[in-house]
């Protein structure tokens, strides 16, 4: 008796001109395999009865949930497909479209790209680089890495902070880059708002207060003498209702320095889950830290080059002010 055929483990899907794909699991939706990515497309349905996410395939095989998804014969005939009752039955490969368009927004937000450096923006909640197990593979870098292989990490944010980082595309590349960080070539700038009434001032003012990692606290961090030299350099923007926003400039680069300077001055982060009292947690779903522009030299180049990520619509409560450095 022939042994029976294991079951096929699924399949690749790729959007055209894109470089980009991800595993779709046998008999998974492509758009259900997607949403595993974290990767959310344009569809209203689910069911096969519109067609919002109608896309044409150029190459790969698939059958369909339903007895019938909409479709004509027509469509059917031009290869097209629908995402949300489509499951691919060989390695797919999609036609850029404008669904690719929202597809490609949806997996990162790239800002700038060139042969040497890429520059993305990280939503808030998302890893920068990918956690201990498989469960926190997902990431910012994970993502693009799947997109562009050559993909280097240089930097990372904490997951609840969103904003601009930077990869890089060669070990030279992030080699430089890496020099440019450590000697404090790079000007980077955050967005916070906090709970306080402080005045608005174009004066820069520095915390210089050492930070210990404290493992008993663990991944809390703490002002210690026996902690690392920390630096922050900041400015109010504007102040409004009990809160202020502040621009912030971080002269070294430890674990939540940022946060943990401000809560140490009094001046909680509003939504900050591990420095802020429950009060200021609950006032925001999410962390009120952005970075915000950051200022470096190209790795090969060496032109100046300056990047801003918006702030998101949270820190825009009142629109703060901007001042020259």
């Amino acid at each position: 008796m022939n042994a029976s055929p294991l079951p096929h483990s699924g399949f690749t899907i790729t959007l055209k001109n894109r470089r980009l794909s991800w595993h779709c699991a046998a008999h998974e939706s492509v758009i259900h395999s997607a949403k595993r990515q974290g990767i959310e497309l344009p569809t209203s349905c689910q069911n096969g009865t519109c067609r919002t996410c109608l896309i044409p395939s150029s190459k790969g095989e698939l059958e369909h949930l339903i007895e019938w998804p909409g479709l004509s014969l027509e469509e059917k005939a031009q290869g097209a497909l629908l995402p949300c009752v489509a499951c691919p039955t060989s390695d797919l490969e999609v036609e850029d479209s404008h669904w690719g368009d929202a597809l490609f927004e949806h997996a990162f937000d790239l800002l700038h790209e060139d042969s040497e450096l890429l520059v993305l923006n990280k939503p808030s909640g998302l890893l920068a680089v990918p956690g201990k197990g498989a469960h926190r593979l997902d990431s910012l870098s994970h993502r693009v890495q799947q997109w562009d292989a050559r993909a280097l990490i240089v930097h990372r944010l904490d997951q609840a902070t969103s904003g601009l980082m930077l990869m890089a595309r060669s070990p030279q590349s992030q080699k430089e880059l890496s020099r440019q960080f450590a000697q404090r070539q790079i000007d980077k700038r955050y967005l916070a708002k906090v709970q306080a009434t402080l005045t608005p001032s174009e004066v820069w003012h520095t915390i210089d207060a050492p930070i210990y990692a404290d493992w008993s606290l663990r991944p809390k961090r703490v002002i210690d003498a026996l902690g690392q030299p920390s630096q922050t350099r900041w400015r109010v923007l504007h102040t409004s209702d009990g809160f202020s926003w502040l621009e912030l400039q971080p002269l070294t680069g430890r674990t939540h320095q940022l946060r943990v300077h401000l809560s140490h001055q009094g001046w909680p982060i509003v939504g900050d889950r591990l420095y802020a009292p429950e009060s200021v947690q609950a006032l925001s779903e999410r962390l009120l830290l952005h970075a915000w522009t950051l200022q470096l030299q190209h790795p090969t180049t060496q032109a100046v080059l300056k990047f801003e990520a918006p702030p998101p619509s949270e820190l825009l409560i009142a629109q703060p002010s901007r001042h020259k450095p």
